[in-house]
């Protein structure tokens, strides 16, 4: 599990920065998946072959594993 951690992913420089940062962990340790956990913002990105998780804190924090 590679994980960012972000307040919000509203600003674009915030965004190309976690985005860009997980997607150069994930191209050299495949199989890995990647998440950012934000305050309360949820989606999925796809980005050069790979899928993102956002989820919000209080989310992720109750996922079991």
């Amino acid at each position: 599990m590679a994980i960012q951690v972000s307040y919000n992913l509203n600003d674009e420089a915030t965004y190309e920065r976690e985005v860009g940062a997980l997607i150069k962990f994930l191209k050299a340790f495949p199989g890995y998946h990647g998440y950012i956990i934000t305050r309360d913002y949820e989606t999925q990105i796809e980005a050069d072959g790979h899928t993102i998780e956002v989820v919000p804190i209080w989310k992720w924090l109750l996922q079991s594993r």
